[in-house]
């Protein structure tokens, strides 16, 4: 993976920090992290939970709803 622009500037500005500084980063980079992972946990939780709900495909039901809106159209 190639650093962008800005990775290259907050690197640069990181090496500029003092320790505390840092640990105070790294705390909040951690803490993102953990909040991401459990959206994600919680998100592939619910991945499927639909299916047979509507007892057809989706892209077929979107095409018959499309087909039934062109049919309502005045000319």
């Amino acid at each position: 993976m190639s650093m962008t622009k800005r990775t290259e500037q907050i690197i640069d500005e990181i090496s500029h920090l003092q320790l505390e500084e840092l640990e105070m980063i790294l705390k909040e980079i951690l803490k993102r992290i953990d909040q991401q992972k459990r959206v994600e946990l919680i998100l592939d939780e619910y991945i499927g939970i639909g299916e047979g709900f509507w007892q057809t495909d989706a892209q077929e039901y979107v095409e018959e709803l499309r087909s039934e809106e062109e049919k309502n159209l005045p000319e």
